[in-house]
């Protein structure tokens, strides 16, 4: 069933919900909600919507009133379910980005961020459920732009060219949506079942008991 459409006026009332509450305490501001919400719609696990609006939430203030947190968290959880069905359909939601401070340029950091933030929650370590060293190379521009690669102290492990980041920032909607389709490909890859016992001979005896030789009984072609 499809969701009731996440529309700009909802967007707008929801930045004025959580942005009083984002600068106060933990709590994610709309961008970090979104990219947050694509990574754990996109991954082989999900968690319940309590789940997901106490991590948005975060430790969050006091609401100013208990009819805007509720409004807050149905607003929350409309986007959510926005955000899997665009997913589903092969779409990337639109981007809610802000700028960059002194800067009209978009800032893909918080985005990307709370994307990654989302591996840490959810139950599955996707890197070693993925096994791929080809999984990391998809994931590679929204860590790049998320500051994975950032040190606090010293020298970051990896620097990036400002060609580099802008490419990445090209590149990041390509690279949700591959996540996407590599999670759900390997839900729907066949699982390889293994013999328990001893393989049977087909000049041995059947294991049905007929006391026929197998490739006359059960192993009849």
């Amino acid at each position: 069933m499809t969701a009731q459409a996440f529309t700009d006026t909802d967007l707008a009332r929801l930045e004025t919900l959580l942005s009083p509450l984002s600068a106060d305490g933990s709590t994610m501001r709309t961008d970090e909600v979104q990219g947050f919400f694509c990574a754990v719609a996109s991954g082989p696990d999900r968690m319940s919507m309590d789940e997901l609006l106490n991590e948005a939430l975060g430790d969050a203030p006091a609401f100013a009133s208990t009819e805007d947190e509720a409004e807050a968290r149905a607003l929350l959880t409309r986007l959510y379910q926005n955000t899997e069905d665009a997913l589903a359909n092969g779409d990337m939601p639109e981007m809610i980005l802000f700028s960059e401070e002194d800067s009209d340029e978009a800032d893909y950091w918080p985005w990307c961020n709370a994307y990654l933030y989302a591996l840490d929650v959810v139950a599955t370590d996707w890197f070693e459920a993925a096994d791929d060293e080809g999984f990391e190379d998809l994931l590679y521009p929204v860590m790049a732009l998320g500051g994975i690669f950032e040190q606090e102290d010293g020298e970051d492990l990896i620097t990036f060219t400002d060609a580099e980041l802008e490419n990445f920032k090209d590149e990041v909607e390509d690279a949700v949506l591959a996540v996407y389709a590599y999670w759900r490909a390997k839900e729907q890859a066949p699982s390889t079942v293994r013999r328990e016992g001893d393989k049977v001979g087909r000049n041995d005896l059947c294991p049905c008991g007929s006391g026929k030789k197998y490739k006359a009984c059960c192993g009849k072609a």
